[in-house]
């Protein structure tokens, strides 16, 4: 199978999204954040809105900007950093040509040429407009769920789930 793409920064933004939720450990930690702070930015609103004389006020401010700030983090983060990355790369804005085969993924642009045997990925992961496939714990390659064709990707998804065997958790670097 051959597909080939244009790359974007909601792209690198998915894929840097799948990256950062590969490990059950980073899934828990993200919702455990949004379970503390959400209700810790309820409850100061709401004591600088009850009690607008209160010498706590200061604090309830400085509690009040800290869980927003940690709210908004994981969400603006990923959106910051992959429009970056993006820009700073002019080989992520050439179309790429990416051929799948049993002996792995061969990927070419008008900058590379590259072989990438099955053996050397050690997971893949499927976001909501990219599939993403790590080579290195710290490393992942985002291609585009639109550059197929709806049969293409059933096969790519299978291709996947075949050749890529995940390692596990605790072996993955963080």
């Amino acid at each position: 199978m051959e597909v080939t793409y244009q790359l974007t920064a909601d792209d690198f933004r998915h894929g840097m999204m799948a990256w950062r939720m590969r490990s059950r450990w980073r899934r828990w930690n993200y919702w455990l954040r949004f379970a503390v702070m959400a209700p810790l930015l309820v409850v100061s609103a709401t004591m600088l809105v009850a009690y607008p004389p209160a010498r706590l006020k200061q604090d309830l401010w400085i509690v009040l900007g800290g869980s927003a700030f940690w709210l908004a983090f994981p969400w603006a983060m990923p959106w910051l950093s992959a429009r970056t990355q993006f820009r700073r790369m002019p080989s992520a804005r050439d179309p790429m040509t990416l051929t799948v085969s049993e002996s792995g993924l061969h990927m070419r642009s008008r900058h590379a040429d590259s072989q990438i045997a099955w053996s050397t990925f050690i997971d893949w992961r499927e976001e909501k407009s990219v599939f993403v496939v790590f080579p290195q714990p710290r490393t992942y390659v985002p291609i585009p769920k639109q550059a197929f064709t709806d049969e293409q990707l059933t096969e790519f998804r299978e291709t996947l789930s075949r050749n890529i065997l995940p390692l596990k958790a605790s072996r993955i670097i963080r």
